[in-house]
């Protein structure tokens, strides 16, 4: 156990051992001398009844001993007093089981009774349930060596160890239960504690509300005061516009100043410092005043306002300055929670020794389930961003604490929404409070005075008094100002000197003032459209889109919070910058509006500056997007001409490869034609023969042998080397010769059409074969390596995998690397030697094929080495090429996951290695990446 708790448990026991024990030792007492008087000596008299004279004189003296205990020394000494109530206890049960047989007496038993009793009876502790256990199975342990009875050992034993388990146990209890009794006062005192120090911070709570309310009078006042005198012409003629924003920044104040004031009750109502001055007064002159103050109020917005029944109401004792605050709320809330064409209704009645007044609306109602709900502080049935009418929730409270002060009860009336609300106030007539006028000023001054204000700020607290009849109607000509304005169609606001071409800016925001306010500050550089809420500012976003939204974030009908989510849910409307301004500055609110893409937030106060800052970076912003967008138009469709650009380029290098191959093709096709057509001819030769043969077999006259045999004589004399077996066999052979040479013939062809054909390019093929393809290739090369003195050498790996890929493609890249290594020999000629091998660890582990491509010829010079694969670069004289070959074939091997590279060195030759997978990594990509052929 640590000090501080060691500490506090000592104080733990002191309380207890203090406060507790000494009525838990009295009832313990007063139960041990019952079971003595009306149970022990019964049972006395019954089993012994030749020790009761004995018994009863023991246990009567042994009453007499508690009984001094209980009146003399429990409150004293409780410890010891409890010590002593074992004592004489155990003291009697030994003389009495000494007296019935010794150890193999019964009585035995009424010292686990009082062991075991003390325990519970009492909250002792540990040590001291142990010390009397001990004293108690010392006593009887002891028993044989002072009685003169034999001791039977056995039975000894048997009692012994019961009433040692009966020590331990209640030893074992005491120490549980002082240990809970302990957590119990640790949590008490921690209750406690919190308790005292809620208190404190509840009274330093109210005298920091009393102390801010009141100084924040003194600038009010330095406020309201010149306010009224430019306003009023004293200080010279101001210009319109500066009229405005005083009559604006006049109301506001107003408004401020009945929020303090409110405010300053709330706090005096939590900390009991609110009091009434009870005088004679009548209700009729109070609620006339307020009635036809509100009256014209109620004719801008088209209200019916009246008042019945005040006319033979008593005087009644009241504080009228607080009844003028609670009516003012009241016939408030009424008028702003009625539209058009609604009745308001106060209505008075004397009922016994009190009166009623009831404040009578048919306009929005409450839902039955808010009717109890009104009066708690801060509560408003519209607690949402969206709601339309702006209030703290403290009203509707304060005149129930304020009716309260003064003995009466008010409550709501309402059938549901759509059926309007009474609100009944119920006040006592009363007796008045004693008129001491200048004790109340004194206290007043001398409360200001104990909480630290000084003499100028209770004589500001008194000017400023001079506003409250201007502040009573304030928020009731707010809220009908609210209600005119909410029935006018937004426009466009904007400096006369800012040009048409400017940015626009839609201004969401439901407070006429803020809404003017913000339209004055940004319409000096920009176009302004305003709009009452979200719901009006999408439609007219969507008449016409602005370049920026500057939106509230609590309005009516849909919240700005809303709106952005709308704005940037829509396609159109996604990359237009919306700003929210709120005068709520939660961390959460913030995130959420950001989260759903809003581009800044701005938290009421702001300055003028910085709003303007704000906007005009993210409309510079969004117009720079803008460019950008329209700049990533004009290159998309600049790439998309440089695309078919390049197909046709790929098509015109295929096609001029085509033209330099077709002499070299012409003549690789020339020879088996010609074998054909000599064939041919002698094909027709021999069948010219062969059909004379037959003509004449024919006409023999198979009856006549001798004529028969005289003819073939003859036949054959005419044509001694071309029978029949031999015109058949040289047929045959002709035959071969033509098919062999149209085999050739189509195989050149195909080659080509695998080449040139557009139609088959970015078409994959599964077993690709590249040894064939190397093959085809310098087929139709052959005549302009045999005119370039070049020598081809092919050497190929046995067991060659196939790959996947376009064999147009892989044909186009052979061609062009073989066929530039041709043309960079001079007239001795050269070697070029093509390779073919597998490569099982290939380019990032990958299994494939590597082609290489070897010359004797000059190699690259370094400087051209830098943009030897770019487009249009080439090395041959002008006419000779477009320089696209490279270019398109690293493309090509490249889409086909492949790598092509070059090592070269001057006057060494040069040698091109392409390496390809055997299976692309995305046959997709392969597709996509190939350049596509023109559909044209």
């Amino acid at each position: 156990m640590s000090r501080t708790d060691r500490a506090r448990y000592l104080e733990y026991r002191a309380h207890v051992e203090g406060d507790l024990l000494a009525p838990a030792l009295r009832s313990a007492v007063l139960i041990f001398f019952l079971l003595q008087t009306f149970v022990f000596i019964p049972a006395d008299y019954v089993l012994y009844p030749e020790h009761f004279r004995f018994f009863v004189t023991a246990r009567l003296m042994l009453n007499a001993a508690l009984g001094m205990i209980y009146f003399g020394t429990t409150y004293r000494y409780p410890v010891a007093s409890s010590a002593a109530v074992c004592a004489v206890g155990t003291l009697l049960f030994l003389t009495m089981v000494y007296a019935t047989g010794g150890v193999a007496s019964g009585y035995y038993v009424g010292l686990i009774l009082l062991v075991i009793g003390m325990g519970v009876l009492a909250p002792l502790d540990a040590r001291q349930s142990g010390a009397i256990a001990v004293g108690m199975f010392a006593g009887y342990a002891a028993l044989p060596l002072y009685t003169k009875d034999p001791v039977a050992l056995r039975t000894f034993g048997e009692n012994i160890f019961f009433l040692g388990a009966a020590c331990v146990e209640a030893w074992w209890a005491c120490m549980h239960m002082d240990r809970m009794r302990f957590a119990d006062y640790m949590q008490q005192r921690e209750l406690e504690e919190a308790r005292d120090e809620l208190a404190e911070l509840d009274r330093a709570k109210a005298r920091f509300s009393a102390n801010v309310h009141h100084e924040l009078r003194t600038p009010l006042t330095l406020i309201l005061a010149p306010l009224d005198a430019l306003r009023s012409g004293e200080l010279g003629d101001l210009p319109l516009a500066v009229q405005k924003t005083m009559a604006t920044m006049h109301a506001n104040g107003r408004r401020l100043h009945k929020m303090i004031n409110n405010l300053l009750d709330l706090s005096k109502l939590e900390s009991s410092q609110f009091e009434i001055v009870r005088r004679p007064m009548y209700l009729e002159p109070l609620l006339g005043e307020l009635v036809t103050g509100a009256g014209a109020l109620a004719e801008r917005k088209s209200v019916e306002l009246s008042m019945q029944g005040f006319a033979g109401l008593p005087e009644i004792n009241a504080d009228a300055e607080a009844l003028d605050k609670v009516f003012v709320n009241l016939i408030g809330n009424a008028l702003k929670f009625t539209n058009e064409g609604d009745r308001v209704s106060v209505r008075a009645e004397r009922r016994g020794d009190e009166v009623e007044i009831s404040v009578e609306d048919t306009g929005l109602g409450i839902p039955p389930n808010k009717l109890n709900v009104i009066f708690d502080r801060f509560a408003q049935v519209d607690n949402s961003a969206t709601r339309r009418h702006e209030g703290t929730g403290i009203g509707l409270s304060l005149a129930q604490e304020m009716i309260g002060l003064h003995g009466g009860r008010i409550w709501a009336e309402s059938e549901g929404e759509g059926h309007g609300t009474t609100i009944h106030v119920v006040l006592p007539i009363g007796e008045p409070d004693e008129l001491v006028d200048e004790v109340v000023l004194r206290d007043a001054a001398g409360a200001a005075l104990a909480v630290g204000r000084s003499i100028e700020a209770i004589e500001a607290d008194l000017r400023i008094e001079s506003f409250s009849g201007a502040s009573a109607l304030a928020e009731m000509e707010r809220s009908v100002d609210r209600w005119t304005d909410e029935r006018e169609a937004g426009a466009l606001r904007s400096d006369e000197s800012v040009p048409d071409d400017t940015p626009e800016i839609l201004i969401a925001e439901d407070n006429p003032d803020m809404r003017d306010l913000l339209a004055m500050l940004v319409g000096k550089e920009f176009r302004v459209r305003v709009a009452k809420n979200g719901r009006e500012a999408l439609e007219a976003l969507r008449q016409r889109a602005p370049d920026l939204v500057l939106s509230d974030v609590m309005m009516p009908e849909m919240s700005g919070i809303e709106l952005c989510r709308a704005i940037k849910g829509d396609e159109e409307s996604r990359r237009i910058p919306v700003v929210l301004v709120t005068s709520k500055a939660e961390r959460e609110m913030k995130i959420e509006g950001l989260e759903l893409g809003a581009d800044d937030y701005v938290t009421k106060p702001f300055h003028p500056r910085e709003l303007l800052a704000r906007v005009r970076t993210l409309v510079r912003v969004s117009s720079l997007q803008r460019q950008l967008a329209g700049r990533n138009e004009e290159l998309e469709t600049t790439l998309c001409e440089l695309k078919q650009a390049e197909v046709h380029l790929v098509q015109s290098e295929r096609l001029a490869a085509v033209g330099e191959l077709a002499a070299g093709i012409a003549h690789e096709v020339n020879n088996p034609v010609n074998f054909a057509l000599n064939a041919v001819r002698a094909m027709e030769t021999t069948v010219k023969e062969l059909r004379g043969v037959a003509d004449e077999l024919c006409a023999m006259d198979p009856s006549d042998p001798a004529v028969l045999a005289e003819r073939l004589r003859s036949l054959q004399a005419r044509a001694p080397h071309a029978s029949a077996t031999e015109l058949t066999d040289e047929l045959v052979e002709l035959s071969g010769i033509i098919g062999e040479g149209l085999k050739r013939t189509s195989a050149l062809v195909g080659d080509l059409r695998d080449f040139a054909v557009p139609g088959r390019s970015g078409k994959l093929r599964v077993g690709l074969d590249l040894e064939k393809g190397v093959r085809s290739t310098a087929q139709l090369l052959s005549y302009g390596l045999d005119q370039s003195r070049a020598r081809l050498e092919i050497e190929a790996e046995p067991g060659l995998p196939t790959i996947t890929g376009d064999p147009a493609g892989i044909n186009q890249v052979l061609l062009n690397l073989i066929k530039n290594a041709a043309e960079s020999f001079g007239p001795p000629g050269g070697t070029i030697r093509v390779t073919l091998r597998r490569v099982d660890e290939g380019v990032e582990g990958v299994e494939g094929v590597e082609v290489s491509v070897r010359d004797d010829g000059p190699g690259v010079s370094p400087r051209h080495l830098p943009v030897l694969f770019e487009p249009f670069f080439t090395t041959k004289p002008e006419g000779e090429g477009a320089g696209l070959g490279l270019s398109i074939s690293r493309q090509i091997v490249d889409a086909h996951g492949g790598r092509l590279t070059l090592e070269t060195e001057v006057g060494e030759g040069t040698c091109f290695v392409i390496w390809l997978p055997l299976e692309p990594p995305d046959t997709a990509s392969v597709k996509r990446d190939l350049p596509k052929p023109d559909p044209s």
